[in-house]
């Protein structure tokens, strides 16, 4: 992005990278002036943040055996394959 700001709908694009710190150095600081100046980009990353946070904090459960074998069995019915 070789531009002097960048507008809301180019930091959409650009936020996940962001906040993963997968941007260069010149789109950081491109990202962070309008951070500056745009308070819905900023609720906008807040949410990510917000969002990733709670995704992060949930334990994943196994379902319980019988499922899993019933579902690959269907699995396997669908695709004409022996379970």
């Amino acid at each position: 992005m070789n531009r002097d700001e960048i507008l809301c709908r180019d930091f959409v694009e650009l936020a996940t990278e962001y906040l993963d710190g997968a941007l260069a150095e010149t789109d950081v600081e491109l990202v962070e002036e309008h951070l500056v100046i745009c308070s819905l980009c900023r609720e906008y990353v807040g949410q990510i943040e917000a969002t990733a946070s709670a995704v992060g904090a949930t334990e994943t459960a196994e379902p319980p055996e019988e499922t899993l074998r019933v579902l690959l069995g269907a699995f396997a019915a669908r695709h004409g394959r022996a379970a």
